[in-house]
């Protein structure tokens, strides 16, 4: 069911078109047919004419119902399955078995180094992506994107409470907030961004993780460039 709204959404603008094509068909059959039933001469001519306007209007009535469902489903459906958090079933660490150090051999730090990913360098845009503990694997830093965008990533703080990830336009940074969700992330789907109505050009997009109070840790800010559905 997601994807057939994911669908729908993304190809909004298309289906529109087809809907629109199909209207002024059965329009013109319409008109075509009323002026045929007011100069029939016969009854049976009339009956014929009129059979016609009425096959013709249940269509334009299905094709104005499919319209209001496409509206519904690309302005609000999309809206909130981008909003809908997901959780994730937390996962057992096996617990590391001691090793014994010989003399002589200096021990081997098995703490991972955490390594800066590509991410915002811009005055005032405060970022800290940092691998598997706070970043945005996709879309990827000056990444060309378009539709129902997926955002896969990690939040994995210390005192993790909860995370958001929202957008803002270049320049003086104006967050609007996407969709927010809970639950340790590692190279996880972190919910969806819907970019249709979005003018095309280039945006920051931020990831903030959230302490227990909904304070807020740290911030993962990457730069993507929207563009219209094709």
């Amino acid at each position: 069911m997601d994807y057939v709204i994911r669908f729908l959404a993304e190809f909004e603008v298309p289906i529109y078109l087809v809907l629109g094509i199909i209207v002024l068909v059965y329009l013109r059959r319409v008109l075509a047919a009323l002026e045929e039933k007011r100069t029939a001469i016969f009854g049976l001519e009339r009956e014929a004419a009129q059979r016609k306007v009425v096959a013709a209007t249940s269509i334009l009535i299905l094709v104005g119902l499919l319209t209001i469902g496409e509206f519904v489903v690309a302005t609000f459906l999309a809206g909130e399955l981008a909003q809908q958090p997901t959780f994730s079933t937390p996962t057992i660490e096996v617990l590391n078995t001691p090793t014994t150090t010989l003399p002589g051999t200096a021990p081997t730090d098995a703490t991972p180094t955490a390594t800066k990913y590509p991410q915002a360098e811009l005055e005032g845009i405060e970022s800290n992506c940092v691998n598997d503990i706070l970043e945005i694997d996709s879309p990827a830093h000056n990444e060309v994107v378009t539709g129902v965008v997926e955002i896969i990533g990690s939040v994995n703080t210390e005192s993790f409470g909860s995370y958001k990830y929202e957008y803002s336009t270049m320049g003086e940074p104006d967050w609007q907030t996407i969709a927010a969700g809970s639950g340790i992330r590692v190279d996880a789907s972190l919910g969806s961004w819907y970019t249709s109505d979005l003018t095309p050009g280039d945006y920051l997009l931020r990831l903030a993780a959230l302490d227990n109070d909904g304070n807020e840790q740290s911030a993962c800010v990457i730069v993507v460039q929207v563009t219209a559905n094709q």
